[in-house]
């Protein structure tokens, strides 16, 4: 791995020059990982190999890879790391750092969003509500890098497209003044994820115990407790609530009742008692519940081209932007075609032993639903698309497809 090696001590030498100011370090590690273009010259196997063959490892940044999947730390400086990161799974969390540097991407691509989030409520050190608004979303490819800042000019996603990815990352430790590192939950809610609490982690575990037993005063014993609790708490017990009592394929089958009325019953506790923030969190969950169900309809398609339109759909929120992203990967062809095409092929991707037969989870959908859905695309109204119709078509089923299309929660990215 002499290449690494090089490239660490090009980036201590310059940062060295530069008093090790933390403002310029992006800037200097984006462009030695340009010049040395290391995607051109090893693949993410070599790095798999080196670290399986090597006698000793450098000391290993995140040795219990709390983050990525492996990450694998190659050079070991006196205030930096340069690390690959291997991943498996696409995700969907909206993030900053309490760090600073660069990312190169080695294998595979991804979507990477960056956002401002406009603070309305300082809640506490750990927890804001507020605005989310999208500055920029793209395409990353091999080759491509990235300039990383510490704090809230730098809240970014990065959807990871094909499984395996590989990117580079250097990084220094950690800059004190940028703590806590929070996330962001779409439409407006950043919350320290690290935050940790001997009580409440103990509660959280108790109240799991209440949950897996079935106990009939289960309900009641965590209603008194969220009714009593501030809102970052009460955060952390509706999140790992929606994790418990979410229904798992056995009760789908059956259409066992009962999971998300609950929930219902526990958000409406925390709405009622923080007002406004605690309708933020019935918005995050209700987006939550949207993107869950994406994520498995994307998991009953294989093919590449449709995991990218099911990964445009979790991430982008606006038709225009996404047809932006869609002419980034295929430049020759009219978006809107394209997404006409996709739709077609995954209604007509059977899944076997769900409740809805196709991968759109739309039953039945037709030419009447493409005909409506492409004149939707191009931003009609719905008294245009009934207008457009060719004479003798029955207004009540336009109607009806309509409705459908636009309540479908695979189409709402589109029609927003």
């Amino acid at each position: 791995m002499e290449l690494f090696q090089k490239l660490g001590r090009e980036i201590e030498s310059l940062w060295l020059e530069q008093n090790y100011n933390e403002d310029l370090f992006p800037a200097i590690a984006k462009d030695a990982l340009e010049r040395a273009d290391l995607p051109s010259k090893l693949s993410a196997w070599d790095v798999v190999e080196w670290a399986l063959s090597e006698y000793e490892l450098p000391r290993q940044h995140d040795l219990r890879a709390s983050f990525a999947d492996p990450p694998i730390t190659i050079f070991s400086g006196l205030r930096f790391n340069i690390d690959v990161y291997f991943w498996f799974e696409g995700t969907t969390a909206t993030h900053q750092h309490s760090f600073c540097g660069a990312f190169q991407v080695l294998l595979g691509s991804s979507i990477h969003s960056w956002y401002q989030f406009e603070t309305h409520e300082t809640i506490n050190a750990f927890t804001q509500t507020g605005e989310m608004r999208l500055k920029e979303c793209q395409l990353l490819n091999v080759g491509d890098a990235q300039e990383i800042w510490a704090g809230n000019q730098y809240i970014h996603a990065l959807f990871h497209l094909d499984q395996p990815s590989a990117t580079i990352v250097v990084r220094t430790d950690r800059s004190p003044l940028h703590l806590p590192q929070l996330s962001y939950h779409k439409p407006g809610f950043a919350i320290d994820p690290f935050f940790e609490q001997d009580t409440i982690i103990k509660k959280l575990q108790v109240m799991g115990t209440l949950i897996r037993a079935k106990r009939e005063d289960a309900d009641v014993i965590i209603s008194k407790m969220l009714a009593a609790s501030d809102l970052q708490t009460s955060y952390t017990i509706l999140s790992h609530l929606r994790r418990l009592l979410k229904a798992n394929q056995i009760s789908q089958l059956f259409k066992l009742a009962g999971p998300k009325e609950r929930f219902d019953k526990f958000l409406q506790i925390a709405a009622d008692r923080h007002g406004a923030a605690g309708e933020m969190l019935r918005a995050v969950y209700e987006r939550d519940d949207m993107l869950d169900q994406i994520i498995e309809r994307r998991s009953f398609v294989a093919d590449p081209e449709h995991r990218f339109f099911m990964a445009l759909l979790l991430n982008v929120d606006e038709r225009e932007r996404i047809y932006s992203l869609i002419n980034q990967r295929f430049p020759d062809v009219d978006p809107i075609e394209k997404v006409l095409d996709w739709v077609f092929d995954l209604s007509q991707t059977r899944v076997v032993g769900v409740e809805v037969s196709n991968a759109l989870g739309i039953p039945d959908f037709g030419e009447t639903d493409m005909f409506v859905l492409e004149n939707l695309l191009h931003g009609k109204s719905d008294a245009e698309v009934i207008a457009a119709a060719e004479p003798g078509v029955n207004a009540d089923d336009l109607g009806a497809s309509i409705q459908r299309i636009r309540s479908a929660v695979i189409f709402r990215p589109l029609l927003s």
